[in-house]
């Protein structure tokens, strides 16, 4: 299939080229951005996959750490108790850049899964 030209897109794509041209420009998080401009940003990596498919846009590399560096993705070795009192009342996942997620009980297992997944598939 023959990828659209960038004169060739829909009002809609404009709409969201615009923004991420802007984002760019702007050098800031698309999260900072949306939340300013009143976009959810969920819409925005939607359109920014869409686009880049119609080879419409490049992925500019995510702010990560200081200056956009990545940092490395590193995971800990952590031991599984299989006594319920044993278990922690609290679960924290540092994702690094500072980051830090906490639970005040564990949450579900796939659902921690499917994070990790996420993160690692963004570094």
């Amino acid at each position: 299939m023959e990828k659209r030209r960038a004169g060739a897109l829909t009002a809609r794509d404009r709409f969201w080229l615009g923004h991420l041209r802007a984002i760019a420009r702007l050098k800031e998080s698309a999260t900072v951005y949306t939340s300013r401009e009143g976009l959810s940003v969920g819409a925005l990596w939607q359109a920014e996959r869409r686009l880049e498919k119609l080879g419409a846009w490049r992925r500019r590399a995510r702010a990560r750490g200081s200056r956009g560096a990545r940092q490395p993705v590193s995971f800990a070795r952590v031991a599984v108790a299989t006594d319920v009192a044993r278990l922690p009342t609290e679960v924290r996942v540092r994702v690094g850049g500072g980051v830090e997620l906490a639970w005040p009980t564990p949450p579900e297992v796939e659902w921690v899964a499917a994070l990790v997944e996420r993160l690692t598939a963004l570094a």
